[in-house]
């Protein structure tokens, strides 16, 4: 081979590497600001896009787009330099938002969030005026005249928070805890029941020196999702007892309250009567009740309200006719038994049977603009909504809630992840943090206290339907808030159930190591056949 031949040879050679190189960095391999190959035909936003937008306006629309079908890694977008959101709502969800937002300010996320814990209906109104940038609401917004202004923009709902309905009370010198039917504590939240010792709480506490002084109900006097779901507890409970309380003369209503009491559609309204002190929000009651002088105070708040004040919470007759307490286990067997709506909110179902079943119980529900959103704040939602289901629901059960359970956590990870703008992949802790599989109604009614890791439950429809590929089990319980490390070991049981490829996605797209092992496979083999034919 002359050295004119061989130079040619060579600079050709160097021309394809060239391309190779250039394919590489088209392919993203080049740096963070580089554009993917997209085989989902999805977007998502760079945080290295501008965030500015309309003063004043939380949604504001400015980014510019990479394809998501290959994510982008959490190395990509940098936490301490991520946009601050501002939230409101559901005080019954509080305890556990404000956990999540006190987590989520330290390394490695580094994110600014500010909550603000008030009430389902406040956090509505502030979401749908856009005066925050999202809200938590233990119910979804009502197509009827009373509910406030719904959004005009996209927006969508992914369910956070499982919690039991308490029924916290103060009652000096009892020999033992408070026992509450549905009769008995609609009748006790209605006025039916005016004396502790009442024959109607007497019938459900046999040996319990009840003393005969006054019941004190505290009720929410603002627009709270936990007015409306009681109420449909009542409701569907006891029917003629809540109606006889809707069409009393001796209940009024307060200021701001609508008047259009109803005796089969539940309000966010709680009416007043006259031993019964409104108040507004959750921990302003829980700490009336817990107040040293307020003798014979009951009144309905999230668990873990009565954990925080170290006060006693009634045990509730179930289905079943056990009485049971709204602990982690019990709240997640009342929950198998609601069914997901297609937007991700449930259908309660009181009536579920098995031993550890605690109603009433219910979930509460982040929402979040699925446009508008600046790439910076879209990740900052989404690093929140990811640890909020993974990490954060593994201390669920300490802060007086239950796990939601795998197909609901996935439920919510994927949903952020393919309609949020800027929304980024789960890191490797929180892809582990997965829970290992659902309570199911079969299971709960046998009395399981640990769901079978890898099996949804199918109540979770949306969430089954669209589980994607999931985490791996074995880092919890499930929904049954019981601790431990699970059954379910090195189970993935998103991948199994998810419709995943075999091979577990690792976080990096495997097409531009494909391309380029191809382009250099080529080079070798147009050299070899060159190098042939020159001897």
């Amino acid at each position: 081979m002359t050295f004119r031949r061989a130079h040619g040879e060579c600079a050709l050679i160097a021309r394809i590497a060239a391309l190779a190189a250039l394919g590489v960095a088209g392919l993203g391999l080049a740096g963070p600001g580089a554009a993917f190959a997209d085989p989902g035909g999805t977007t998502t936003a760079t945080t290295a896009a501008s965030s500015s937008g309309a003063a004043g306006d939380p949604h504001s629309q400015s980014w510019s787009v990479i394809p998501s079908g290959v994510g982008v890694s959490s190395a990509v977008v940098s936490p301490n330099t991520s946009a601050g959101l501002v939230g409101s709502g559901s005080s019954f969800a509080g305890p556990e938002v404000l956990q999540w937002t006190t987590d989520t300010a330290k390394p490695p996320y580094l994110l600014t969030i500010d909550y603000t814990s008030t009430s389902s209906g406040d956090g509505r109104f502030n979401f749908g005026n856009e005066t925050v940038d999202f809200a938590v609401s233990d119910i979804p917004y009502q197509g009827l005249a009373f509910d406030t202004k719904q959004p005009s923009f996209p927006f969508m709902y992914v369910p956070v928070t499982a919690g039991g309905l308490a029924f916290m009370y103060h009652i000096n010198g009892l020999n033992g805890t408070l026992q509450l039917s549905s009769y008995s504590a609609c009748a006790v939240f209605t006025g039916a029941a005016p004396y502790w010792d009442d024959p109607i709480i007497k019938a459900d506490n046999p040996g319990l020196n009840l003393p005969h002084i006054p019941v004190i109900p505290v009720t929410r006097s603002d627009l709270a999702g936990t007015n409306f779901v009681f109420e449909e507890y009542c409701i569907h409970e006891q029917p003629k007892l809540w109606a006889a309380f809707v069409t009393s003369p001796t209940i009024t209503q307060l200021p701001g309250q609508v008047g259009d009491l109803s005796a089969t559609q539940p309000r966010s309204d709680w009416p007043l009567f006259q031993a019964a002190i409104p108040v507004s929000g959750s921990a302003t009651a829980a700490d009336d009740v817990a107040a040293p002088n307020n003798n014979g105070y009951i009144t309905a708040v999230e668990t873990a309200y009565a954990l925080q004040r170290h006060m006693p919470t009634a045990s509730v007759k179930n289905a079943s006719g056990d009485y049971t307490q709204p602990t982690a286990l019990d709240v997640a067997s009342a929950l198998a038994y609601a069914t997901q709506n297609a937007d991700g909110t449930h259908n309660l179902n009181f009536d579920g049977a098995g031993p550890h079943v605690y109603n009433p119980s219910t979930y509460s529900y982040l929402l979040t603009p699925t446009t508008g959103w600046s790439a910076a704040k879209g990740a900052t939602m989404s690093q929140f909504v990811n640890y909020s289901l993974t990490l954060g629901q593994e201390k669920a059960p300490e802060i007086g809630y239950a796990s939601l359970g795998l197909s609901l956590e996935q439920y919510g990870v994927n949903a952020v992840k393919a309609k949020v703008p800027g929304a980024v992949p789960l890191t490797t802790d929180e892809q582990n943090a997965y829970q290992c599989g659902d309570l199911t109604p079969s299971e709960v009614a046998a009395g399981a206290t640990a769901p079978t890791c890898g099996v949804l439950n199918p109540n979770n429809s949306a969430a089954v339907a669209g589980s994607g590929a999931g985490g791996t089990g074995g880092s919890g319980t499930g929904g049954s808030g019981t601790g431990g490390s699970g059954t379910g070991g090195s189970v993935n049981a998103g991948v199994s159930l998810g419709g995943a490829p075999a091979m577990a996605y690792t976080g990096t797209n495997p097409a531009p190591l494909v391309v380029v092992g191809a382009l250099l496979a080529g080079i070798g083999w147009y050299a070899r056949r060159r190098l042939v034919r020159a001897r």
